[in-house]
């Protein structure tokens, strides 16, 4: 009787052993030396699709599904709307220069990462013919295809309000 009961016990622990989710294979580690450069190569990608006043370029960086998030607080979701966005404002530009800089890459598992980081860049308004220039920052969440390719999933942005000198005392 004893046996019998074992038996059962045994069985059971197989069956609710074959219902239990396989072993995930662990996370392979992560280069943060490496994450930050293919985040950056792709960030080289962005400045120069806005330098070339190519929206279209700035939009196949984003996931099928990426957000911009503006600063006025609207987004554009999905590459049609990015690269819409992004024309109504190269339109009114000639760009002549255009950095971005990443601060800090945060890898948040094996195929996503938050990036940190400060842009600036320089332009003529075609309206005006007069100068126009803005910096800010920026925290981007990237996510890495199936086939390895880093895309934006979302993005937010601010533009630093312009810098006010204070005139100096007289001693």
């Amino acid at each position: 009787m004893l046996s019998q009961r074992r038996l059962r016990s045994l069985m059971f622990l197989l069956a609710l052993g074959a219902c239990a989710a396989p072993a995930k294979a662990p996370d392979k580690p992560i280069d943060p030396a490496a994450l930050k450069d293919a985040i950056q190569a792709r960030e080289k990608e962005w400045s120069a699709g806005f330098l070339a006043g190519n929206s279209a370029a700035i939009a196949a960086l984003y996931a099928e599904n990426g957000a911009s998030v503006q600063p006025a607080g609207d987004s554009w979701t999905g590459r049609a709307a990015i690269a819409k966005g992004e024309q109504a404002q190269l339109d009114t530009l000639n760009v002549s220069a255009r950095e971005d800089i990443t601060e800090e890459v945060i890898p948040t598992g094996n195929d996503h990462a938050v990036e940190v980081g400060h842009y600036s860049y320089q332009a003529t308004s075609k309206a005006t013919k007069k100068p126009v220039s803005a910096s800010g920052r920026y925290m981007e969440l990237w996510q890495k295809d199936s086939t390895g390719v880093w895309h934006i999933l979302r993005d937010i942005g601010t533009e630093a309000p312009p810098k006010i000198v204070a005139p100096m005392k007289k001693a």
